[in-house]
């Protein structure tokens, strides 16, 4: 049976788990956990990728919160996995299976993914999952952890009453759909052609989210399919 192609969005928030091997212990003592650890910020250095959150378990399992941050996610985890085996030089396979990720569509399930994670981690309190970094009776520095960042996103929400506060706005996805399949036609564009032009279709993001009332999850409709999270990055983006 062919394996199902993953949900990819080169801003979005991935939760990620990596189940080791039942034969070999994916992380024996705590030089391979640190070992893992220095692998992840040199693949974060590489890539570009933002850390929000991370578990690394004793034995069998890590968990991962990443923002891709316009990376690929696919390769992130490819290099990283062959990374880590190269450094294990394990006569068996050290994983399970591919890993499992899953594309975190907006804050809530950001917000109930980040407390897992954590709840995993608080068992421990050490530098081998975020917990320590987060925690204030445990507050530690870290390149690792981008708390700022993940703060900056969970404050990207739908301003209260907006409506009111914008009058002649686009109050519809429907009436936005419309807009938009105008302004492409003017500019000759291909709703996929349009799509695939990243800096084409941010700047039209930013533009909607000023002339519209449209909640962060239906700019991310009208703009192919993104999350919520993307549609915050790419505001927080256009506003630096």
């Amino acid at each position: 049976m062919p394996r199902r192609s993953r949900e990819k969005d080169e801003f979005g928030i991935y939760y990620i788990r990596q189940q080791g091997s039942e034969k070999v212990p994916l992380f024996r003592d705590e030089k391979d956990r640190r070992g893992f650890l220095k692998i992840l910020e040199e693949k974060k250095q590489r890539f570009g990728f933002n850390v929000y959150a991370y578990c690394v378990k004793q034995g069998a399992v890590y968990h991962l919160m990443i923002d891709a941050n316009g990376s690929d996610i696919s390769q992130v985890m490819k290099s990283m996995n062959i990374s880590y085996a190269l450094y294990r030089k394990a006569a068996e396979a050290l994983f399970k299976d591919r890993y499992y990720s899953k594309l975190l569509p907006d804050h809530n399930a950001i917000k109930a993914k980040f407390d897992e994670i954590h709840r995993e981690g608080k068992e421990e309190e050490t530098e081998y999952n975020s917990y320590c970094f987060y925690s204030e009776e445990k507050r530690k520095s870290s390149t690792l952890v981008d708390s700022e960042e993940l703060n900056t996103l969970l404050s990207c929400q739908d301003p209260p009453e907006k409506a009111s506060k914008c009058p002649g706005c686009i109050e519809s996805y429907e009436a936005a759909r419309k807009v938009l399949a105008e302004e492409l036609q003017a500019m000759n564009l291909r709703e996929e052609v349009f799509l695939k032009n990243k800096k084409e279709r941010n700047q039209k993001i930013w533009e909607f989210r000023k002339k519209s009332t449209l909640s962060l999850k239906d700019l991310g409709r009208l703009f192919g399919g993104l999350s919520e999270s993307s549609i915050c990055k790419v505001l927080k983006n256009r506003e630096s």
